[in-house]
């Protein structure tokens, strides 16, 4: 069974499995400096060369990214998708993100990535 098939309802983020959450599954790439009931705030890193596991993220967020190198993204069935990233910025680069299915970011370069996610666990503020 691939891993979208695993996920019960691709379209709603609720039903994602737990043990794919990012933190979860790829804990050394994702790591909580600050959690409540409201926000989960996560460093997120990807060393050279490195395929982060299949993992997801169920709540729409911001990301804050101070270090960027070449990465590829992969859904969890293996296909490429496009990286939201703008054809000129400067960093650090903030994107805003909705929920992300099950995908994994490969490091295609010699230096490190960090960046930083502030994920909304009741979706985006309105006001």
């Amino acid at each position: 069974m691939s891993t979208a098939e695993r996920l019960a309802d691709p379209a709603d983020p609720a039903s994602w499995p737990a043990h794919l959450d990012a933190v979860a599954t790829a804990p050394g790439n994702h790591r909580v400096l600050y959690e409540d009931d409201m926000i989960r705030v996560v460093s997120v890193s990807v060393a050279p060369g490195e395929t982060e596991p299949v993992h997801h993220h169920r709540w729409p967020s911001v990301f804050v990214i101070d270090r960027l190198v070449k990465l590829r993204d992969f859904d969890g069935e293996g296909r490429e998708i496009p990286l939201p990233i703008p054809d000129h910025f400067e960093l650090p680069l903030v994107v805003r993100l909705p929920p992300q299915p099950a995908h994994k970011v490969r490091n295609e370069d010699v230096s490190a990535f960090h960046g930083t996610r502030i994920e909304f666990k009741q979706g985006f503020p309105t006001a």
